[in-house]
């Protein structure tokens, strides 16, 4: 008998097929998925979907928001006010107005059934035994998202003699227009004047910045200080060195690694960057400013990795004109460092006016859940005089 019967022949034959037709199914699916990639890294190089994609100001859940009700985010009857701000463009901004703890207390606003006098809230703001903080959020949702409520809160329970401002830049929460770099540094700057106003003094101003709200702040900072009106400090939590540096790394989700590939074909990648308007150039601005500065993040941060803190405290600290070149863990290797590890808390690194601060345990978003961060934050600022 043949070794190759017309069964086994028809068999083999039929197997082949099966592979033939995997291998075709595998060879299309990569070409669909390179494909898909080529697009959607040429629809970033547009402005509609650049944006879309660094500002994600269209996500703005939980849908039906009313950002004029504070309570409704477990704030106290009346320590919130809602307020409205307009931006030199004439684009007006939502945000809200945190009394100090202390303030809201000895006034017993709880117990008033209407709404106080903007006089009431306004006087918390020009009392210079009170400073006030302007917090600059990151990206997606707005001002009433959990992580950002939770930190006015502990903000507010920390320092009791602390004015919290919170805003939404333009294309945010209840905030018009549409975001950009330049329209986001006239919101910053729009709300300080608005301080301004108000008898709120710039050594009585602090800013703390988050994630994409670190650029924004920092931006913001080195404008104070161009007027000769520096802020009483700069806190930046997970802050990024500058949007080249940050976007072919940033990891959506904390696992996707959108760009990443791109590194792979340096004149895509260069033709990329040349398209980018966003840029946020921390990093050649902060060794200008004339203020103590913070920075703080996770040592678990896979968004947005731990060394553009450590760059940007090295310019802060040495300023790009020194000799002294950045490489990685350099604060651990220089000498003229100080350094100091809270066991199970955080590594804290300091040089003059600029502190460095690595939370053990901290990821992104939950810089501002641990206990240490409020310590670094007093140190930096001086409200332990208020701390309840």
């Amino acid at each position: 008998m043949s070794a190759f019967s017309p069964t086994r022949g028809s068999a083999f034959s039929s197997y082949n097929q099966i592979e033939m037709g995997i291998l075709h199914k595998l060879i299309a699916t990569s070409l669909v998925i390179t494909v898909g990639y080529g697009v959607i890294v040429l629809l970033l190089c547009f402005p509609v979907p650049q944006r879309l994609m660094i500002y994600l100001h269209w996500v703005k859940l939980p849908n039906g928001t009313n950002l004029k009700v504070p309570e409704l985010y477990g704030f106290a009857h009346n320590k919130v006010r809602n307020i409205h701000i307009t931006s030199a463009d004439n684009v007006t901004l939502g945000a809200w107005h945190i009394l100090p703890t202390s303030y809201y207390q000895r006034h017993n606003l709880r117990d008033d059934p209407n709404l106080p006098s903007d006089t009431v809230y306004d006087a918390a703001l020009s009392d210079p035994s009170y400073d006030t903080v302007l917090y600059l959020h990151g990206n997606a949702l707005h001002r009433a998202a959990p992580w950002r409520t939770d930190l006015y809160k502990r903000l507010g329970d920390k320092f009791d003699r602390l004015n919290i401002i919170a805003i939404d830049y333009r294309g945010f929460g209840d905030s018009e227009g549409i975001p950009s770099e330049e329209g986001l540094r006239l919101d910053a700057l729009a709300t300080v004047d608005w301080l301004f106003q108000r008898n709120v003094s710039h050594d009585r101003i602090s800013l703390i910045g988050h994630s994409l709200g670190t650029g924004v702040a920092t931006t913001l900072a080195y404008d104070m200080t161009k007027r000769d009106q520096p802020p009483n400090a700069l806190i930046l939590k997970a802050a990024y060195s500058s949007l080249p540096n940050l976007i072919f790394e940033y990891r959506m989700l904390k696992y996707i690694a959108v760009l990443s590939p791109v590194r792979l074909v340096p004149p895509v990648q260069k033709w990329l960057l040349s398209h980018l308007l966003h840029v946020y150039d921390s990093v050649s601005r902060i060794e200008y400013l004339e203020c103590p500065i913070l920075l703080t993040y996770g040592a678990s941060d896979v968004e947005i990795p731990g060394h553009n803190s450590q760059l940007l405290f090295h310019r802060a600290v040495y300023g790009q004109g020194q000799r002294l070149e950045f490489a990685k863990d350099w604060v651990d290797a220089d000498p003229s460092i100080s350094r100091r590890i809270v066991p199970n808390e955080a590594t804290v690194y300091k040089k003059d006016q600029v502190h460095l601060v690595k939370l053990h345990h901290a990821d992104h978003n939950n810089v501002g859940y641990y206990d240490y961060m409020f310590q670094a934050m007093a140190d930096i600022t001086g409200w332990h005089q208020g701390l309840s």
